[in-house]
């Protein structure tokens, strides 16, 4: 099992790569391709993407990866963390963020 996979440009996964995480792929042009043999092989349980190569890709892929459960995908970068905390609410069920 890969646990945390990545997938973005070279300097993107640099970080990632830095903090331990082995499981990474650098695409520039082939994203689209390498997201769909991650979901297909199942192996991953958390997918990060930079949110731009999020919004790049078709809206089919968009919402295959909106609506899968795992890998739980995490695009990071520019968003809000509201898009974060829908995630973690939808995934389990609990607002972590909620104040009250």
């Amino acid at each position: 099992m890969a646990g945390i996979t990545v997938v973005g440009t070279p300097d993107f996964i640099l970080g990632f790569r830095l903090a331990g995480i082995r499981t990474t792929y650098a695409e520039t042009t082939n994203i689209e391709t390498r997201i769909t043999q991650i979901l297909t092989e199942g192996q991953a349980s958390i997918l990060i993407l930079h949110d731009e190569d999020f919004t790049r890709l078709p809206a089919a892929t968009k919402r295959r990866l909106r609506e899968s459960r795992k890998p739980i995908v995490i695009s990071v970068g520019s968003r809000e963390e509201d898009d974060l905390r829908d995630k973690i609410k939808r995934v389990i069920g609990i607002d972590l963020y909620n104040k009250k």
